[in-house]
C-alpha cells in the first residue's frame, strides 16, 4: 500500500513545484513563455487556493459623507495617491434613477454589443455579440447564471452623456473626461486584478460590489512583468496560487464595499479588482486635468512608468512621482452643472499628446518670493 501513496505524493509535490526543493512548477495561465519568475512557493503558506479578496493585509478604504471641495479632494487624495468612497454621490447623477432595464432597452435596445461570456474575467476569453435588448432577456435566467457581463462605451453617445452631469468635486472647466463606460450584470462578476492609466470614478447606479485595492509600488508582488496581459496581474482572482505566486502573500491592499449611488475615487494606476452582487450597473469615467497629469506623468517614459514593474529594485516610488503635481492647482467652475453631452471629452491617445506637448513647454519662472 505504500507505493500507491509515494506515488500520489510525489505527484502533489510536483503539482506544487516544490518536488525536493527544486522548482518544477510548470508555466501557469495568464503568464509569459519566457517568464521565469515563479514558482518557490508552498502550497501551506495562508491563503494559497482562497480568493484575493480573503487575503490577509486589508484595512479600510477612507469614506467621505459629505462632497468635498475641490481643493480638500486635491490635497487629501489626488495629489496623495489616496483612493476614497464618497457615499451618496452618484445618486446625484440623473441615471441614477432613469436607467432601469426598461429605460436602457427603449434607448439603446437595439444596440449591439460585445458581451463577455464568463463573469470571472478572463483577459481575450470568449465573447458574443447580441443587442443590449437581447442582453437584458438573457441576463436573468438560471441556465445563465454564470454568464454575461457587458462592458459598455458611450463615449460618443449624447443621448446616455446626458444622464450624467460634470459632478463636485471635478465640477471644473480644467477637467477633462476622457471616456463614459457602462459595466452591466446580474451579479457575480469578478475582475482581473488591473491598473488603468487615468484617474478614475466608479460610480454605482445599482447593485453592491466589493473592491480590492493595492497601490501601484505592489507591481512586483503581484507578477505584473510577467503576465500575458500588459497592465493586470497573472494572479487568479477566484483562488490565489502561492506555489507559483508567493509574493502575493506580502501584499497589502484597502478594502471596500460600494453600495446603489455610492462612487469610488481610484487614483491614476491604482490596481483595483472588484466583485459585483445582485442586478449591477456601474458607470466609470476616466479623467485628467489639465494643470496636474503633464506635470507628475510621462507615459512615453517607460524607464520612469511602467506599471508593471513599480517596486522592484531601482523604480521610482509611485508616490514620488505624483508629488511632483503642484501643492496647488486651480479649479475654474463651471457656471453650471454640465452634462457630459456639453463637454468636450479627449480620448487617451490624444491626452497624452496634450501632456507631452504641455510637459515640453517652457515653464513660467517663479515672482519674486516665491518658491
Amino acid at each position: 500500500m505504500w507505493l500507491p501513496r509515494l506515488s500520489s505524493c510525489l505527484l502533489l509535490l510536483a503539482l506544487a513545484g516544490l518536488g525536493f526543493g527544486k522548482k518544477t512548477a510548470k508555466r501557469p495561465p495568464r503568464v509569459e513563455p519566457s517568464a521565469k519568475d515563479f514558482g518557490g512557493g508552498s502550497a501551506t503558506t495562508k491563503g494559497h487556493g482562497r480568493p484575493m479578496q480573503e487575503q490577509d493585509g486589508a484595512s479600510s478604504i477612507p469614506e467621505l459623507t459629505e462632497m468635498p471641495t475641490w481643493a480638500e479632494f486635491y490635497k487629501n487624495y489626488v495629489r496623495t495617491n489616496r483612493p476614497v468612497v464618497i457615499r451618496n454621490h452618484a445618486s446625484m447623477q440623473r441615471a441614477f434613477k432613469l436607467w432601469t432595464d426598461e429605460y436602457l432597452s427603449k434607448h439603446w435596445g437595439s444596440r449591439k454589443i460585445n458581451v463577455e461570456v464568463n463573469k470571472t474575467e478572463e483577459r481575450g476569453g470568449p465573447a458574443v455579440q447580441m443587442t443590449i435588448s437581447q442582453f437584458l432577456q438573457k441576463i436573468y435566467h438560471e441556465e445563465a447564471a454564470a454568464e454575461f457581463y457587458a462592458i459598455i462605451d458611450f463615449d460618443e453617445d449624447k443621448k446616455a452623456k446626458a444622464d450624467f452631469d460634470l459632478l463636485d468635486p471635478i465640477n471644473c472647466k480644467e477637467v477633462v473626461p476622457q471616456s463614459l463606460t457602462l459595466w452591466m450584470s446580474s451579479g457575480g462578476t469578478k475582475s482581473v486584478l488591473h491598473c488603468d492609466d487615468a484617474e478614475n470614478f466608479l460610480m454605482l447606479l445599482a447593485g453592491k460590489k466589493r473592491v480590492m485595492l493595492v497601490h501601484q509600488d505592489q507591481a512586483h508582488n503581484m507578477y505584473a512583468d510577467i503576465a500575458i496581459a500588459k497592465s493586470t496581474s497573472p494572479v487568479h482572482q477566484d483562488a490565489v496560487d502561492l506555489v507559483n505566486f508567493p509574493r502575493f502573500a506580502n501584499v497589502t491592499w484597502f478594502s471596500g464595499e460600494l453600495g446603489p449611488g455610492d462612487t469610488l475615487y481610484i487614483p491614476h494606476t491604482f490596481w483595483h479588482q472588484v466583485n459585483s452582487e445582485g442586478r449591477n450597473l456601474a458607470a466609470n469615467v476616466w479623467w485628467g486635468h489639465k494643470e496636474v497629469d503633464w506635470q507628475w506623468w510621462r507615459p512615453w517614459d517607460e524607464r520612469e512608468y511602467n506599471p508593471q514593474r513599480f517596486g522592484i529594485k531601482g523604480a521610482t516610488p509611485f508616490d514620488t512621482m505624483k508629488a511632483r503635481s503642484p501643492a496647488q492647482v486651480p479649479c475654474t467652475p463651471l457656471s453650471e452643472r454640465k452634462s457630459f453631452s456639453s463637454v468636450r471629452f479627449m480620448d487617451e491617445t490624444h491626452w497624452k499628446g496634450y501632456i507631452r506637448k504641455r510637459s515640453q513647454q517652457p515653464r513660467p519662472r517663479p515672482k519674486k518670493g516665491e518658491l
